[in-house]
């Protein structure tokens, strides 16, 4: 079963890296304070951004700000698993992301995207955004004007901004030593310490070290001497740093755990994090590839930071406590780094071991009633008291979670007031014709949920679902105004709602044209058909939360995916923004 092969995926790949290869570095505790923040370009995240990025005036990448800066930081029973695997599931090829393929960036200005790229905030507000974003910016594809170096570069730093690691590791992995830049090293320092993979810090050390002052490539270049086995060099090189005074000595003790376990020196000092005040992307590197457990706090700390998509690294991490690989789940399902299938394995792996009775209280329980109970209602059952235990705050999470479980249930009208639920998870995990499959069951009720199940279907379903004014009216009452003007912005967006009652309907809700640099380059990228550049454009309109997305931002960015060729993607976003928004 798809979901027993995560789960043991999830187990396989933490005994993959449980070695000495994990690590990222920045500032000390308290008692020490660094002397700057290792790597290069970790800081708190900018406040969000309401309106879209700016765009470069001329397509000049060097205008931009360095995007690596501010915001970019950045025996249990199985569960059965669907018979098809979700549109959201991550992608890790290059050549094929998710069907945008090499020309992507077909026919766009290199330097234009790029200065895109440099100007974008992590997270943004949308997981399907995210979702489409990494797999245009998987492309192989480089646009006209891009220096290959610098489209890596560019690339690989927003993907590590946005907590996909693995994927920058995709595209940095391959490049030849040759083709290194100061700004490639910065990046590859960065991603291979939020990959936990010292390793690979090895073949670009001694260029760091001299491109950069940062004490990171000192430390790299111990731990490197001891990985290759030359414990002089490592001794040599730990005991300068220690003379010099140039790293906190918390940071010292875990690039010497590094050597110890490295050069097979037998038990390696136990660490005490009882000082730590801090966490550094260096700390969690480097405790990771030691196979050391950090504390749930820190690793709170360090995700608020970097806007949560630290949370992505944690996915890769072995050695980790429960409860931090549960939140960790949790949030990069809602960013959108982690799938439902990589959720549900996860929920999955972290019930191995346990005996009956306590599996039925664990997550994983009521997660195998929704997926394996001998009844319809229990399955239902099942699925309701994860999302309503899962309160508003967590809801979005939860409809995650149980989107593959609901696609296998039969559409029955004895569960009409489940209905809504049902169909938003199922939106959420990009299931849509399963999902309209249940119009039928909610389209005569005149009830909250079947209105909101109406909604939902109007903007998420390939066509068949009534809209009319009468309906927008009805619903309306029962959501926020905003909510409310998302749903016109998307309708109109989808080319669903025309004529002179949706435009009376649109000037009372206060909804106008927009029309500035960003709404002309988006319209003009989705009627180009360049969808990796509508993919960049629509994530600088959503760097905010969902409750201060303008409307208006919706609307250009749904219609461009439209007019682009992607009107799956258009839906799953404009689902994503009713239920959300």
């Amino acid at each position: 079963m798809a979901a027993k092969r995560l789960a043991l995926a999830l187990l396989a790949a933490t005994a993959l890296i449980a070695g000495p290869s994990g690590s990222q570095v920045t500032d000390a505790p308290a008692t020490a304070p660094p002397k700057s923040l290792l790597p290069e370009g970790f800081a708190a995240p900018a406040a969000p951004v309401v309106e879209a990025a700016p765009l470069p005036v001329a397509p000049q990448a060097a205008d931009a700000p360095d995007a690596s800066r501010g915001g970019m930081v950045p025996g249990a029973t199985p569960l059965p698993a669907p018979s098809a695997s979700p549109p959201d599931r991550v992608v890790q090829t290059i050549r094929d992301p998710g069907g945008f393929g090499d020309a992507a960036f077909a026919g766009s200005d290199g330097r234009f995207v790029a200065g895109l790229l440099r100007r974008l905030t992590a997270p943004g507000a949308s997981r399907w955004s995210h979702i489409i974003l990494r797999r245009a910016l998987l492309t192989a594809g480089p646009p006209v004007g891009a220096a290959a170096s610098e489209w890596v570069a560019e690339r690989a730093r927003v993907l590590f901004a946005i907590g996909e690691v693995d994927a920058a590791k995709a595209l940095l992995d391959p490049l030849p030593p040759d083709q290194m830049t100061p700004q490639l090293i910065r990046i590859i320092g960065q991603v291979t310490l939020a990959a936990g993979d010292i390793p690979g810090l090895c073949p670009v050390a001694d260029a760091g070290g001299a491109v950069s002052p940062d004490p990171l490539w000192r430390l790299a270049t111990a731990m490197c001497a001891a990985i290759g086995g030359d414990d002089v060099g490592a001794a040599s090189a730990f005991d300068r740093l220690h003379h010099d005074r140039v790293v906190d000595g918390f940071d010292l003790q875990l690039g010497e755990r590094i050597a110890a376990i490295s050069l097979a020196r037998g038990r390696a000092a136990n660490l005490d994090w009882s000082s730590v005040r801090t966490m550094t992307p260096y700390r969690f590197g480097v405790a990771v590839a030691a196979d050391v457990a950090i504390p749930l706090p820190l690793l709170t700390e360090l995700a608020a930071k970097t806007g949560g998509t630290s949370w992505g690294w944690m996915l890769r991490a072995p050695g980790q406590l429960p409860a931090a690989r549960a939140a960790a789940l949790e949030a990069a399902a809602v960013l959108g780094i982690a799938s439902a299938d990589d959720f549900v394995g996860g929920i999955a792996a972290a019930s191995a071991g346990l005996d009956r009775s306590a599996l039925a209280a664990a997550p994983a329980g009521r997660l195998r009633d929704a997926y394996a109970a001998p009844t319809t209602a229990a399955r239902v059952a099942a699925l309701r008291s994860i999302v309503t235990d899962a309160g508003d705050g967590g809801r979005y999470a939860a409809l995650i979670e149980t989107g593959l479980a609901a696609v296998r249930l039969p559409v029955d009208r004895a569960f009409a007031t489940d209905a809504v639920d049902l169909i938003a998870a199922m939106l959420a995990v990009g299931v849509e014709d399963r999902a309209a499959r249940w119009w039928p069951v909610v389209a005569t009720g005149d009830d909250a949920p079947s209105r909101a199940a109406w909604a939902l279907l109007a903007v998420g379903a390939n066509g068949g679902i009534p809209v009319s004014p009468t309906q927008f009216a009805a619903w309306a009452k029962d959501v926020s105004p905003h909510r409310a003007a998302l749903f016109l912005a998307a309708l109109d967006g989808l080319g669903s709602a025309r004529g002179a009652a949706w435009d009376r309907i649109r000037a009372d809700a206060g909804l106008v044209p927009m029309a500035n640099s960003w709404t002309r380059a988006i319209d003009a990228a989705g009627a180009a058909k360049r969808p990796g550049e509508v993919a960049v454009l629509a994530a600088t309109g959503l760097q905010t939360n969902w409750r201060s997305v303008p409307p208006a931002h919706l609307r250009h960015i749904v219609a461009a995916w439209v007019a682009a060729g992607h009107g799956h993607e258009a839906r799953m976003l404009a689902a994503e923004a009713v239920t959300r928004g």
